[in-house]
């Protein structure tokens, strides 16, 4: 995916479409394994475990697929690479170095595993053969699986980590004030952002900010920021985001009062669609092509 979340390849075959699916759980569970390891370093035994069984997850995904491939066409898929994006501070030479939170270890991966759901739904999208539709969309539904499952766990990470930030209101209005006071911080601080990125020419990823910025202003109604946050780059963007779904999330999990539990569940909804405006603010390429020599 490039700039603005548009996928730089072409799947034109079912053969293609399992190719590269395998290849993106065989990367998913190098990747878990090697977050396993690091949270078990940092002595986060219980999170070490969960992403060991992530691993093993995407390992049977992964044969399954090269299954279906034999079932399909009598040959396994054809060998394809793809490449997850890495978090910031996440570089293989560093991984002895800062500790990576429990939060952040689980946003990378709650936010891989939904650009895998996004590239699987543009192919189904643009797919004019009905057989690659067919298999984009159920792969599309897996994928939205697996992220459904992390972001469980990285709201518990967002409760342990951030308790004092999570204001169960009362009533509805109470939720709507603190929701129209949390959109003017953050359309304070994705504004900033965005100032910042056009000042050393990112000026792509300054103009998502600057969209997310101006919803977030016309959704806090004239509300003031009660405090501003400074965002260093485009990670930082996304993950705040993150958090506000997860603190929506977590009043919605804790709500006594329906109304309240409903309005929740309805402002998370919409920082889901400014997460999928925000996730071209990353590049990400996906990449598939046969082993060379």
């Amino acid at each position: 995916m490039g700039d603005t979340g548009q996928v730089n390849v072409r799947v034109g075959s079912t053969d293609d479409l399992l190719s590269l699916a395998e290849a993106l759980e065989q990367e998913a569970a190098a990747r878990y394994r090697s977050l396993a390891a690091r949270m078990a370093r940092q002595g986060d035994a219980e999170l070490a475990a969960q992403f060991e069984s992530l691993a093993k997850m995407e390992d049977r995904h992964a044969e399954q697929i090269g299954e279906r491939g034999l079932r399909m066409s009598g040959r396994a898929p054809k060998f394809a690479r793809a490449k997850w994006e890495t978090p910031p501070g996440y570089d293989e030479d560093e991984a002895r170095g800062a500790e990576l939170s429990a939060y952040h270890a689980l946003a990378f991966a709650v936010r891989n595993e939904e650009r895998a759901f996004a590239f699987y739904s543009y192919v189904a999208a643009e797919a004019e053969n009905a057989e690659i539709r067919a298999l984009a969309e159920e792969m599309a539904s897996e994928e939205l699986q697996h992220a459904a499952l992390l972001r469980q766990f990285r709201r518990r990470a967002f409760r342990q980590q951030r308790p004092a930030t999570i204001e169960t209101p009362q009533d509805i209005g109470e939720l709507r004030a603190l929701a129209r006071r949390w959109d003017a911080e953050a359309a304070a601080a994705h504004a900033a952002l965005a100032d910042a990125l056009d000042a050393i020419g990112e000026t792509s990823d300054a103009r998502i900010f600057r969209r997310l910025a101006e919803d977030e202003k016309l959704s806090a109604e004239g509300a003031a920021a009660a405090r501003t946050r400074t965002l260093r780059g485009a990670a930082d963007g996304l993950r705040a985001l993150e958090e506000s779904f997860d603190r929506y999330a977590s009043i919605a999990e804790r709500a006594k009062d329906e109304k309240v539990v409903a309005e929740a569940q309805k402002l998370a909804g919409r920082i889901v669609a400014r997460l999928a405006l925000a996730g071209g603010a990353r590049r990400n390429t996906l990449l598939i092509g046969e082993k060379g020599p």
